[in-house]
């Protein structure tokens, strides 16, 4: 079965903010979100998981997309948001998971892509979210 996702796409100064992930034995890098309530909408879900993940408010201003993949945890149909920081200080909440989190161009995009730690949604999107960077 599919798993509804969120993530937050939050641009600053031609880079995008993507937290650092160890959840799953290794490191991933990816936009700040996760797994979509049954009972909340789909920017509800943005703005409470990266304020569980980075402890700031964000408003998800439009729809980038929605993008299927599949990994070894499953099936994942996750939908991007371009956000806002509305209120806040980034702070890392959940160290053992979230590490750390840092902004990247789309150059080092790039190469993250290239060697796969980089999620497999950023790297379908990677092309679109080059005109944003």
């Amino acid at each position: 079965m599919e798993k509804d996702m969120v993530a937050g796409l939050i641009i600053k100064n031609k880079k995008v903010l993507l937290v650092h992930n160890t959840k799953h034995n290794g490191l991933r890098i990816e936009p700040p979100g996760g797994k979509k309530k049954a009972e909340e909408g789909w920017r509800d879900a943005v703005v409470r998981e990266v304020s569980e993940e980075l402890g700031v408010e964000v408003d998800p201003v439009k729809f980038f997309g929605a993008y299927n993949t599949n990994s070894p945890e499953g099936k994942f149909s996750v939908h991007m948001y371009f956000c806002d920081i509305i209120s806040g200080k980034l702070s890392v909440l959940e160290p053992k998971k979230i590490p750390s989190f840092a902004w990247y161009s789309y150059d080092e995009l790039e190469q993250l892509s290239k060697s796969k730690i980089l999620v497999p949604n950023m790297r379908q999107a990677l092309s679109e979210i080059r005109k944003y960077l």
